[in-house]
């Protein structure tokens, strides 16, 4: 099956309201998107999230468009494997990280899809797939103007009626004492069995910093604290690892398996959260998660539901996957696809259509799109 196109668009879609978490401020979610097709005529679909500025998703554009689709154009789909390696071997001098590994991802992430469609399975089967449901959390709790703690707590709640038993909020953005008060709100309306996720987002450079805060969150029992640090400042993951009662996760933003070799050799992570958008495709993924699952390690990755459900359904150490209520319009790649993934009481069953089961509605493809390589022709199936 050779590869006789690479499409790749950009997207840029307003939030109704923006959202902050850590140092950040959001006010659009800009989403790179990729379609690879064969000499047998299917398609297979590829997407990630880009930096949250126009110059940003224009890099990964133009990383895949000018820099990596000339390397599998004319290649067997079937060898993906080979075709990572040669795109990795490409970005050498170009960047292993962000935008240039992005780029790579959606278009191993496509391939994959290509795959699966070409044989009439669903992506898990294809991988090996031991469960067709898998749970999900629901990802919200980011400071809002004027919610306050009151708002967060019927946040929760919401999603607790919707069927959800698990839950992550933002925290770093207030000081200490004012997130462990709506860490203990959370608590006290959820209950003791609740599993309650923290995410800082990066909040913190210094160890003084986020012990600040842990000591604050341990007496309310949280599930993990997430992203604390930066990812290079590795030894404060191992330092905060051997402080705190809270199991740190992390790995949403790092790219290929080598940074979580050196987590798991310092045993300062306790749930890895890699993200196949963000850490090598479909490809890296399974490596990362395989080689988590040697050591005993569970992986519960970051966003990209509708992909990351497919991979945990076919990994032993897979979690859970994370999810963002439609309706709330924090993450609204939704608002782009055919037909959203649906949760029922907190579990996912998973698309039995070829593929991974995520295509692009062309109606408001057509509102929101801001850059594509084949302008004017249909968006793939």
């Amino acid at each position: 099956m050779k590869i006789t196109q690479v499409r790749s668009a950009t997207c840029i879609v307003p939030l109704s309201k923006p959202v902050t978490f850590a140092n950040n401020f959001v006010a659009a979610r800009d989403y790179h998107l990729v379609w690879v097709t064969g000499d047998n005529g299917l398609s297979g679909f590829g997407y990630g999230l880009g930096s949250r500025k126009p110059e940003g998703i224009k890099l990964l554009h133009d990383a895949a468009h000018e820099q990596l689709a000339p390397l599998i154009l004319g290649q067997d789909a079937w060898m993906s494997e080979h075709l990572w390696e040669k795109m990795y071997r490409h970005t050498a001098l170009l960047g292993r990280r962000g935008a240039v590994l992005r780029a790579l991802s959606a278009i191993d992430i496509a391939i994959w899809d290509l795959k699966a469609k070409s044989v009439g399975l669903p992506l898990y089967k294809l991988l090996g797939g031991h469960r067709d449901v898998v749970p999900a959390y629901a990802s919200g709790g980011y400071y809002l103007d004027g919610k306050g703690v009151d708002g967060l707590v019927a946040e929760l709640e919401d999603y607790r009626a919707r069927g959800f038993t698990n839950y992550k909020i933002k925290v770093g953005v207030a000081s200490p004492r004012e997130d462990g008060e709506r860490l203990g709100a959370c608590r006290e309306a959820l209950g003791p069995d609740a599993k309650i996720a923290l995410d800082a987002n990066n909040a913190w450079t210094t160890l003084v910093d986020a012990l600040a805060y842990t000591r604050q969150f341990e007496p309310h029992d949280p599930w993990w604290l997430e992203e604390p640090f930066y990812p290079e400042q590795t030894i404060n993951f191992e330092e905060l690892a051997g402080r705190t009662t809270i199991p740190i996760a992390a790995g949403e933003v790092d790219a290929t398996r080598w940074p979580f070799r050196d987590f798991i050799d310092r045993r300062a992570v306790h749930f890895f959260q890699h993200d196949a958008t963000v850490c090598g495709g479909v490809t890296e993924w399974r490596r990362i998660t395989a080689m988590c699952e040697g050591f005993d390690l569970p992986v519960a990755p970051h966003w990209v539901t509708d992909i990351h459900a497919h991979l945990v359904a076919a990994s032993p150490n897979g979690l859970t996957v994370e999810y963002f209520i439609p309706e709330h319009d924090i993450v609204n790649f939704e608002k782009l696809v055919r037909e959203p993934l649906q949760v029922k009481d907190g579990m996912l069953a998973l698309r039995q259509t070829p593929g991974h089961g995520v295509s692009i509605d062309p109606e408001p493809y057509k509102a929101f799109v801001t850059m594509d390589t084949h302008p004017g022709e249909p968006v793939p199936a």
